[in-house]
């Protein structure tokens, strides 16, 4: 293991990147969502700004929802493949043919700049089809019908699982398993393979799946030529209503439902502010997976690689030991006016709590950072050389980060989180170089949204005291009143090298420059920023704890051609070649 870790320290390096989801990407003649496509044009847009690595999240099939989360995948294997290039596809008419008039025309409309899942769904579904049966019936696709068999030999369980659920799903309209008058999965596989139809069906998810790893396949290719990394997501958990869970169920603890702690930072969800996040993710038998070598997380990490570069633990704090509550999301509203005490009087005497062990005394945490360390040296096995990062915010124990130095990954630097005892901003030029340093993540809005709301409480104070130009004391009473908005500016004005009169001041121009390119020049090897942040786009990607709307829907108003363009684009270029990233 000694080695592992040896080649990842080697590999290390100063890079910059920008976090794009493949739902966000735009291209001209796509279907409403990004797709692979167009990641290979963004792939170049990279290459030519200096932008070492794109920064994706989870890519995993998921279900049917409106805006489905990423991180509720239904396999840990299978790709999704509403991010398929049609014109890419064996047996894709050249021509289009006319679409029904029913069904929503070739680029989508309506809320141009948002996903509209249903319809991009009902519409590639409608040509994947068509094709299909071209590939399969017609002579001239017959070399790749022999690729695609030869490849659907070499996959093993896992596709036949996956396959066979998503027949499965559709025929009793939900993921949801356990809703299924077939709880006996060797009776499920029976029944899948027992006529022609569900069997067609069945071939048409492994074509689907052969699809997906073939152009992905090329994507990479693209980018490794190009010098561009890409990274992926791996979840800590896994959706209760996925093929993993249903198929291999002996592997998975459903009596408790994974989460996070509440932390009380996001306001805009009662439950999670009172009780915390409840991803509705089972917990991992961790006993039973070391009995045949962890061959599960193995095969999930040898997948991911065949793709991605480097890739990032999400809540990698849940390796050693992981919030869980005693009853399934859908319930939350059931729990949320109760005491701890009512809760657990529902529960069979059950809480909310740290899983295995809490983190109370000096024993369990020992306990836990041997489980943590342990599992994670595990992972890093299943495919050596790997770069990899580890999401290590929220409530973190003291003893993780010095684990995840140790073993090479690099665990999480948002600046205006890293303050000192004496109430000071940590300065980039200290930071750890194994470490990934950004501003905002997925679930947090850009930068630029959150300095002016923290502003607004600032001039806020200067209304207060009825002047713009401030004495040192009249600013003393400013930033009282303004309270923890004020320090933050403060901070973020500190790190970035400002005057705490530069600092008071809504968000411009000058405030991102100085602010990125402090991020820039920080020891981190890795620093990133979110496609909102770099053009200025005020959107934000997801609020956790709460569903639908407008979560994981947002997309650029604009092409990888057209962001060339921008003087956004020349501007990240020239603060790589600065910080000499």
């Amino acid at each position: 293991m000694g080695s592992v870790l040896k080649i990842q320290g080697m590999l290390m390096q100063r890079m910059t990147g920008v976090l794009i989801p493949l739902f966000s990407m735009r291209r001209e003649g796509d279907a409403g969502i990004g797709d692979l496509m167009a990641l290979e044009e963004w792939i170049g847009w990279a290459a030519e700004h200096g932008v070492k690595f794109l920064q994706l999240l989870p890519v995993n099939a998921v279900g049917e929802d409106d805006s489905p989360s990423p991180y509720s995948a239904i396999s840990s294997v299978a790709l999704e493949p509403l991010y398929l290039s049609l014109e890419r596809v064996p047996g894709m008419e050249t021509e289009l043919p006319p679409y029904p008039d029913d069904l929503p025309s070739r680029q989508l409309p309506g809320g141009k700049n948002y996903v509209d899942y249903a319809r991009v769904r009902e519409y590639k579904r409608y040509y994947l089809k068509r094709a299909f049966a071209r590939f399969e019936n017609e002579a001239e696709f017959a070399p790749y019908r022999d690729e695609m068999n030869e490849w659907v030999e070499q996959q093993g369980q896992w596709l036949d699982d996956f396959a066979s659920f998503r027949v499965l799903s559709i025929a009793f309209g939900t993921n949801a398993w356990w809703q299924w008058p077939v709880q006996d999965t060797d009776i499920a596989r029976m029944i899948v393979n027992s006529c022609d139809a569900s069997r067609r069906q069945k071939r048409y998810q492994q074509w689907l799946q052969w699809l997906c790893a073939r152009e992905w396949k090329q994507v990479r290719t693209v980018a490794d030529a190009l010098g561009v990394h890409l990274m992926g997501d791996v979840p800590i958990g896994i959706s209760v209503a996925s093929a993993d869970v249903y198929f291999e169920r002996y592997l998975f603890d459903m009596d408790w439902s994974g989460g996070a702690p509440a932390e009380g930072n996001f306001a805009e969800d009662p439950f999670t502010a009172k009780w915390g996040q409840n991803w509705g993710i089972p917990l991992y038998r961790w006993d039973v997976m070391e009995k045949d070598g962890f061959a599960w997380w193995s095969r999930r990490i040898r997948k991911l690689a065949e793709v991605f570069r480097m890739y990032r633990i999400d809540h990698v704090l849940g390796f050693y030991r992981i919030y869980a509550f005693p009853w399934m999301p859908d319930r939350n509203e059931e729990f949320l006016n109760l005491s701890p005490d009512e809760a657990a009087a529902r529960c069979n005497g059950r809480r909310p709590g740290f899983r295995p062990r809490a983190d109370w005394t000096p024993e369990d945490r020992r306990q836990n950072l041997m489980q943590g360390d342990y599992l994670l040296r595990k992972l890093l096995q299943a495919v050596p050389g790997q770069l990899v990062i580890g999401e290590d915010l929220g409530c973190v124990p003291d003893y993780v980060r010095p684990d995840l130095s140790r073993l090479r990954i690099a665990g999480f630097k948002i600046p205006h989180w890293e303050i000192d005892a004496s109430r000071h901003i940590v300065k980039g030029n200290t930071y750890n170089p194994c470490s990934f340093a950004t501003y905002a993540t997925h679930d947090f809005p850009p930068i630029c949204n959150d300095w002016n709301e923290w502003y607004r409480h600032v001039q806020a104070g200067r209304d207060a005291v009825h002047n713009e130009n401030l004495s040192d004391t009249e600013l003393r009473d400013v930033l009282r009143v303004a309270g923890d908005c004020g320090r933050v500016l403060c901070w973020l004005g500190e790190y970035a090298g400002l005057s705490r009169e530069e600092s008071l001041k809504p968000w411009s121009p000058e405030i991102k420059h100085a602010l990125f390119r402090a991020l820039l020049d920080c020891r981190s090897a890795y620093v990133a920023l979110m496609w909102t942040e770099l053009f200025d786009m005020p959107e934000r990607l997801n609020t956790p704890g709460t569903v639908g709307g407008t979560n994981w829907r947002p997309r650029m108003p604009f092409t990888a051609a057209q962001a060339a363009g921008m003087p956004q684009s020349a501007w990240l270029a020239e603060l790589c070649r600065e910080s000499k990233r």
